[in-house]
């Protein structure tokens, strides 16, 4: 009996023993908030520790100046109940209060908490490299720049500019905005990116392609686009400059006013890495991401922190960016600089090239003639554990939740920071925003498809020019997310997919009250949508079908060939699938379906294509190699699809395709059609696509 009685106890003594544990531990609580945020918006602060909603009030939250003095200040608690939200502030320094009181968990040994913040009415420059020093350090403080209160006392349109020959131009996705491409076409002569070098090709006799030329660059340079101006053509890329000790983004200038033996103008480099460029009005815009080392700062070793950069126009030396050209973005606590370099194009490119940097990273981009906007995600803590009496709660699990948006206006080389603003969702690409008549227009998704506990919802954000809401479309295809969107004037075309294909038509003429029109569910998606007029859209994307998962007992999404749609939506009402072609089988793939630049257009023919690999399905899960090249359409109202040429290079004893030979552009020169590998370029007829000739590229 005593032995009972011992064991029972035991078991009590196990059962209460690691709540005591827990709840005796020492919890930090970690925030996310920026150090400084504009006049015209709100500021906020996210807490690892949920609070109570009854104590947001002035006796235990509240905001103060540096001084201690309390100011009057709006103070909303999310719905998260983890983010406090504070409103109209005038420009100044400030500090959130947080009495440990009003956190929820406030039996651990949690301490009151005070952040620091400023209210700006116009975005300076860091001042000194002790404030930017500074804000690094807050990076790397453990409670995450959080010091507890004992411690502190257009009309988008797919064309580009005409040129004066017929031949092929980037497929862009503003008008008057050239984004650059791999393969770049100028007056019968096509210019080819190939790692370190840039292989130019006389193409003005189809019937006897030459090399006029190769342009070999260094070996630590890779390029990634090229792009043209007059006669200028510019390579641009990534590469590490040993000197510096450092990754670089680099333009580099040819002038081609001779093909066969293009002459180097300038460099120009910014520190980081790539991530787009765009020409218009005779500027260059560079736009990357650069991340500094301030990790150094926990040695306590003198460092430089600010980007470095390189023009040889100035001289032959890599210098840091000056402060005046330092900024740190409003509402962002990032380590990672956006940095921007524009480059007067006009009168062969020789003026300095302009350099800023913002403290803020940014990964989308979208550009108009006017204005550039970036876009960076929010993150927000992991609520999928539910447990409140775990610390393990307390761990900081970031996942993107929102999008921020950044703001330039741009008249050539002068950049000016115009506003940031937030919105629900993430946003997926370039084509999910747009810029008309002033507004700015952005497709996204918030949350994610496969959290079962939490549903995804689809939203459409119309701002003015100053990024103030106007009106909005939100919870659009529960469940769901965005594969692609494209703006048209005053229509908007968004596809959803889940396990059907939903492509919506939106009216946004009234940017204050834009309206769902019609929908049309089909099985598959598109992952790009092109305009073929103002009432028929092109779809490119893939074909699904259902399968059961016996395990799981659910059934599950597989994608099978590709698929190319014609959407009429001259009914708005009434969107309809008016012509689809499917294209190879499981495993078939086209880089137009994630790269909108390889698709091929030619205006008098109604002509579409893009290159294709071809497999087909095998026994059980297997897919078998069919041949790689590229398919040309005939795409009108009244035909619909129609394949025209099927320039397949097949071998039924390769089992997978050969990347050297498989077909990355297609282009035209007045009547020739010609296909670019990277090892080779063929020419064809483009009324009936005879081959005519090859070249091998070595």
């Amino acid at each position: 009996m005593k032995s009972k009685w011992l064991a029972i106890m035991l078991i009590v003594i196990l059962a209460i023993v690691p709540g005591i544990f827990t709840w005796t531990m020492n919890t930090d609580v970690i925030a996310k908030a920026a150090s400084t945020s504009m006049a015209t918006q709100s500021w906020q602060a996210s807490f690892s520790v949920a609070l109570k909603k009854n104590k947001v009030t002035g006796d235990y939250v509240y905001v103060t100046t540096e001084k201690g003095q309390k100011v009057p200040a709006t103070i909303e608690l999310l719905e998260d109940q983890k983010t406090l939200v504070v409103k109209k502030l005038a420009p100044g320094s400030y500090q959130l209060h947080v009495k440990k009181e009003a956190f929820a968990q406030g039996g651990l040994n949690i301490d009151s908490q005070v952040i620091h913040f400023t209210i700006i009415e116009t975005l300076t420059a860091v001042k000194s490299e002790k404030e930017l020093q500074q804000y690094f350090k807050r990076l790397l403080t453990t409670e995450r720049y959080v010091t507890t209160e004992e411690e502190s006392a257009d009309s988008a349109k797919s064309e580009s500019k005409a040129t004066a020959n017929n031949e092929s131009t980037t497929n862009n996705q503003v008008e008057g905005v050239e984004e650059g491409d791999i393969v770049v076409v100028k007056d019968g002569f096509i210019y080819t990116a190939k790692d370190q070098s840039i292989t130019v090709v006389n193409a003005k006799d189809p019937n006897d392609l030459k090399l006029a030329t190769s342009i070999k660059l260094k070996e630590s340079q890779y390029i990634s686009k090229l792009a043209l101006y007059d006669n200028l053509l510019i390579a641009i890329g990534d590469e590490y400059i040993e000197k510096a000790g450092t990754s670089m983004v680099t333009a580099s200038f040819y002038d081609i006013s001779n093909p066969n033996n293009p002459k180097h103008v300038r460099d120009v480099g910014q520190e980081g890495y790539l991530q787009d460029i765009r020409i218009t009005k005779d500027t260059l815009y560079l736009i990357g991401n650069m991340h500094p080392n301030y990790w150094i700062l926990q040695e306590e070793k003198p460092t430089d922190l600010k980007p470095k950069t390189f023009d040889s126009v100035a001289g032959t030396e890599f210098k840091s960016l000056p402060l005046e050209k330092i900024s740190i973005l409003p509402n962002t606590m990032d380590g990672t600089y956006s940095l921007i370099t524009a480059v007067d194009l006009k009168n062969g490119a020789k003026t300095t090239a302009k350099t800023k940097g913002y403290l803020g990273g940014s990964s989308g981009l979208y550009m108009s003639e006017n204005a550039l906007y970036l876009t960076t995600p929010i993150y927000e803590s992991n609520e999928a554990v539910q447990s409140k009496k775990r610390v393990m709660d307390m761990i900081w699990m970031p996942t993107a939740a929102d999008t921020q948006i950044f703001k330039w206006d741009v008249d050539g080389t002068a950049l000016n920071f115009a506003g940031s603003t937030e919105v629900k969702g993430t946003v997926l690409n370039q084509y999910s925003m747009d810029e008309y008549k002033g507004n700015f227009r952005i497709f996204t998704t918030e949350g994610n498809t496969w959290d079962e506990k939490s549903t995804s919802y689809n939203h459409l954000f119309i701002l003015d020019e100053h990024l103030k809401a106007l009106g909005s479309v939100k919870g659009m295809a529960p469940g769901e997310k965005i594969y692609s969107a494209r703006f048209m004037g005053e229509k908007a075309y968004v596809v959803t997919f889940k396990q059907v294909d939903p492509l919506f038509v939106i009216d946004v003429a009234n940017p204050k009250k834009p309206e769902v029109l019609g929908e049309l569910k089909i099985p598959g998606f598109s992952n790009y949508l092109h305009p073929l007029d103002e009432t028929h859209l092109i779809g490119i994307g893939y074909d699904t079908e259902q399968r059961y998962d016996a395990y799981t007992k659910r059934n599950f999404t597989v994608t099978t060939n590709m698929k190319m749609s014609l959407f009429d939506v001259s009914d708005f009402h009434k969107p309809k699938e008016q012509s689809t072609v499917r294209i190879g089988g499981k495993g078939s793939y086209s880089d137009v379906q994630y790269n909108p630049k390889a698709l091929f257009r030619n205006k008098e023919y109604n002509y579409f294509g893009f290159p294709v690999v071809l497999y087909e399905a095998g026994k059980e899960d297997d897919i078998v190699y069919q041949g790689q090249g590229a398919q040309i359409y005939e795409v009108t109202a009244d035909k619909g699809i129609v394949l025209k040429g099927n320039i397949i290079n097949g071998n039924s004893s390769e089992p997978y395709e050969n990347w050297e030979q498989v077909v990355q552009r297609v282009v035209y020169i007045d009547d020739a059609l010609y296909t670019i590998a990277r090892n080779e370029v063929k020419s064809y007829q483009l009324k009936d696509f005879k081959s005519l000739d090859t070249l091998t590229i070595k």
